[in-house]
């Protein structure tokens, strides 16, 4: 049994639609999140120049891992993904670079009270001099 030239075609164009939909389901949602993606450098950039390796370390490792899967899923289309690995790198680098200016912050605490505790045993000991 023949199939009528007008069903092949009808068959091959349903297919072809069915496989076009099943693709682009698969892909891209919604518009390039370049913006995400430059934020999320950005973050990572400053958390990078503000000595997180110090600090935060594994939050700037793992902001830094989420950007560049940012960045592949952008390039193979998958925009919903990349976005999403956008958002979590931006939050990470951020996470990264409030850690460290809370230890640099305590490290300078400390050595602020260090130098009150110095001044003050030295004025005591010009004080007990002077007598």
């Amino acid at each position: 049994m023949d199939f009528p030239t007008n069903a092949l075609r009808v068959a091959s164009a349903t297919i072809a639609l069915c496989a076009a939909i099943a693709l682009s389901s698969c892909s891209s949602s919604g518009p390039k999140p370049v913006i995400a993606l430059s934020e999320a450098k950005t973050a990572v950039d400053q958390a990078d120049r503000a000595g997180t390796r110090n600090y935060a370390a594994f939050d700037l490792t793992m902001a830094q891992d989420k950007l560049k899967k940012a960045e592949k899923e952008m390039k193979e289309g998958d925009y919903k993904e990349a976005r999403y690995l956008a958002d979590e790198a931006k939050v990470d680098a951020q996470l990264a670079l409030a850690k460290t200016l809370k230890a640099k912050t305590k490290e300078a605490e400390t050595q602020l009270m260090q130098s009150m505790h110095s001044l003050k045993h030295e004025i005591n000991n010009q004080g007990s001099g002077m007598q």
